[in-house]
């Protein structure tokens, strides 16, 4: 591959570190200092590059004069389509470089819409790595002793890196189905990304390997004891991946699992292990307003806001088997009515993780669209509202009194998802399409007014990918044959991908085929099961709050206007917030906190 090509990766990615932070945590580390440097000096001398020209161009929005989503986007994109051509036409010429280009045509496929392309990609990207056998050490020499002439000790983990990068690339395309999944964990025999410090100075460092074992042929002597002090906040990431891949995979298989209200129960492990995840994450990775400002002044908060939503987007995925109705389920368990109460649990925990990310998006946002530009966040942004209606017109009545204060506390959360696409459309062009589709709901349930109108089937039929047709969605029962299409989300890459091919097979669907399987039942389209519908009725068990350190950042207004709070860290904005050096504990005499209901504390006992 010529040169032009590994140019141009090197000037993609510095722009991506400085324009977008998200790109952090999935893109920029497989690039070494040294590297960044150099290209640095190329870009300054070379401001007018195409491949600058998005970044540019939103920067030019933000702080001079505000441009169409549409004109930033499609700024400069010819850089995409000549890339594209190098590198497939020199397809057989396997090396480190043109891996980086694929991963970053990946990511521009991705923020285009062109779902078909980035599928492709990822299947090279993981046969490359396949063939440059990156998903193994380079040397056992791991403190760079010997002095062998071999490569740098920055070079290695810059290696480590971009396998890593590929890793979540291959697990967020796989989506937890073998058959779309190239890419396998026990394979994988190097260690986690070391610390940005350890990596910035060029210092060798030793953390450990995803299973969290150190590489087997280290010498005990230099194995540190606490090696999370080692890793970075990719590792972090990377962690979370790998539980969400098995989390996805327990959803499509819940004709095999447990029930979820046994104590040793797949649902339960998968529980406790998110939330030791969480807890786990050390203080400078919290979602506060001290770690927002440090952050946000090192080009990171992107991908720390990244970070807290895949968890609670992970966290929707599992308890979704609370709202089979919602996502379609095919094998819903069944709830006795002596776990009707369990039952609440899973749904109200469901509503908490939708409410949370919005939280999240809506603090990132407000620091501006590079902090919420990564290409996984404008459909998590919309499952987030979809979750949050579901749970207002379906679960609960929204005309009953006494449900009020939780759809006055929730609004706010609604519209702040919207204007969080409508954010994003800059920087991915599915954006646009979500945000038509989200405001559509909330015009259609009367939302900007005092009240929401309980139409279930708005949410139901969800409006985005009504404009795919019937091969948008499918159909209710039990197919004649396998096909990852009725096990994934309709937003998965995947499915989004397999709408843009003609001659696609598909599956011949049949009618509902009810079915019980270990205490399982199939869910028989959209309709609710009894326990949702007697819950509707009991208006006095609705909870109201979360009690959670999240809503420091999002005070809801009872005005019905979406007015987030300005809090304490440099936004750049003209407010009187709390500022930088004040802790963080002070702002939660700040958090709307009504009061909590005995049945919603015994909901969350579980």
């Amino acid at each position: 591959m010529g040169a032009p090509i590994v140019n141009d990766c090197i000037s993609i990615a510095l722009v991506i570190v400085q324009s977008l932070p998200d790109a952090n945590i999935r893109r920029t580390p497989i690039l070494s200092h040294g590297r960044i440097e150099r290209a640095m000096n190329a870009a300054q001398q070379d401001r007018s590059a195409p491949v600058n020209a998005p970044f540019y161009a939103l920067e030019y929005s933000e702080t001079i004069q505000s441009l169409p989503a549409k004109a930033i986007i499609l700024a400069g994109s010819n850089w995409a389509k000549t890339a594209r051509s190098l590198l497939l036409e020199s397809i057989d010429e396997i090396s480190v470089e043109n891996l980086m280009t694929a991963q970053l045509l990946y990511d521009y496929a991705l923020r285009m819409a062109d779902f078909t392309q980035a599928f492709m990609l990822s299947a090279l990207m993981a046969r490359m790595t396949q063939a440059l056998q990156i998903n193994l050490e380079y040397t056992t020499d791991m403190l760079g002793q010997l002095g062998d002439g071999a490569l740098s000790i920055t070079a290695r983990e810059s290696r480590r890196r971009l396998m890593w990068s590929c890793y979540i690339t291959d697990a967020l395309c796989g989506s937890g189905v073998d058959q779309l999944t190239l890419i396998d964990d026990k394979d994988i025999k190097i260690q986690l990304p070391c610390d940005e410090q350890s990596f910035l100075h060029e210092r060798p460092c030793i953390t450990r390997m995803l299973n969290g074992s150190p590489l087997p042929f280290i010498p005990a002597e230099l194995i540190v004891p606490n090696s999370s002090n080692n890793i970075s906040m990719t590792a972090y990431f990377i962690q979370h991946v790998e539980t969400r891949k098995r989390v996805l995979k327990y959803i499509k298989h819940l004709d095999k699992a447990s029930l979820p209200w046994i104590p040793d129960s797949e649902f339960a492990r998968f529980d406790n292990e998110l939330k030791a995840w969480q807890t786990s994450l050390p203080a400078d990775l919290q979602f506060t307003p001290s770690v927002i400002y440090v952050r946000k002044e090192s080009n990171q908060l992107g991908a720390l806001t990244l970070l807290h939503c895949a968890y609670h987007q992970t966290m929707c995925d599992l308890y979704r088997i609370g709202a089979p109705a919602l996502y379609k389920l095919r094998s819903a368990f069944y709830f006795p009515p002596e776990q009707i109460q369990f039952l609440r649990h899973l749904q109200w925990s469901l509503f908490k993780a939708a409410r949370s990310l919005a939280a999240v998006i809506a603090e990132a946002g407000r620091h501006g669209p590079g902090m919420v530009a990564d290409t996984w966040l404008p459909s998590i942004t919309y499952d987030s509202n979809r979750i949050m209606l579901y749970y207002l017109t379906i679960i609960f009545d929204p005309t009953d009194q006494s449900t009020k204060d939780l759809v006055l506390n929730t609004v706010p959360y609604l519209q702040s998802n919207v204007q969080a696409l409508k954010m994003m459309s800059a920087t991915n062009a599915v954006a646009e399409g979500m945000y038509h589709a989200a405001e559509s709901m909330l015009e259609k349930l009367g939302v900007a007014s005092n009240n929401i109108s309980p139409q279930p089937h708005v949410v139901l039929d969800d409006p985005y990918l009504a404009v795919f047709g019937p091969g948008g969605s499918s159909a209710p029962g039990t197919p004649p044959q396998t096909a990852p299409d009725y096990v994934l989300n309709p937003l998965s890459i995947f499915r989004m991908a397999r709408n843009d091919i003609p001659e696609r097979h598909a599956p011949e669907n049949t009618r509902a085929t009810p079915s019980a399987v270990g205490g399982m039942a199939s869910t028989a389209g959209l309709s609710l099961s009894p326990e949702i519908s007697n819950q509707r009725d009991s208006s006095n068990d609705q909870v109201l709050t979360f009690g959670q350190a999240l809503d420091t950042f999002f005070t809801p207004n009872l005005t019905w206007d979406w007015q987030p709070m300005e809090t304490a860290v440099g936004s750049g904005m003209d407010s009187e917030g709390l500022l930088p050096w004040v802790d963080s504990s002070y702002t939660n005499d700040l958090a709307f906190i009504p009061p909590v209901s005995t049945t919603e504390q015994n909901a969350d006992q579980y």
